[in-house]
């Protein structure tokens, strides 16, 4: 009897590594439809490897660490640290708040502002921000709204690095 059970717990184990991760990829750029972009609207509960690009009309809220909040709408090239990044999907329909995690357990999961020339002005050089990494997406049904949360996980969980 104790074969099958050993047999049956690596075989979960295999299936539960080879689960299907969701790629979402998508740049948030205000163009006047007020819709979330689709790769965001078929977002499903579970896992997921995000990467979002936003312009400056949609740079997200940041909590830090001190539980402090601030916009990223200008900001250095470069990671940023947040315990919460709130994005602006260009729906109130679809909320998107997201917890990238600690760097050392979570390292896939990086909040940047990256150069980006063509927004720059006189008292800017220009940046848009990248949110990428490893999730787990839950989702909660709110009045007229889904409200998506997306926790982290570590890199191995999407696959990233084997």
């Amino acid at each position: 009897m104790r074969f099958p059970v050993l047999v049956l717990v690596a075989l979960s184990t295999t299936l539960m590594a080879s689960a299907e991760v969701r790629k979402i990829a998508a740049t948030l750029a205000e163009d006047g439809d007020f819709d979330a972009p689709e790769a965001l609207q078929e977002l499903q509960e579970g896992v997921v490897w995000l990467d979002l690009t936003m312009e400056p009309s949609l740079a997200p809220s940041i909590e830090r660490g001190d539980a402090t909040f601030e916009s990223l709408e200008a900001c250095d090239p470069g990671p940023v640290a947040a315990t919460t990044v709130s994005i602006r999907t260009g729906s109130n329909h679809l909320l998107l708040d997201v917890h990238p995690g600690s760097p050392d357990q979570h390292a896939a999961n990086l909040l940047s502002c990256n150069y980006a020339p063509q927004f720059g002005t006189e008292s800017s050089f220009g940046t848009t921000t990248r949110l990428t990494g490893c999730y787990f997406a839950n989702s909660i049904s709110i009045p007229t709204a889904v409200q998506w949360i997306l926790n982290p996980l570590p890199a191995d969980a999407c696959h990233y690095g084997n």
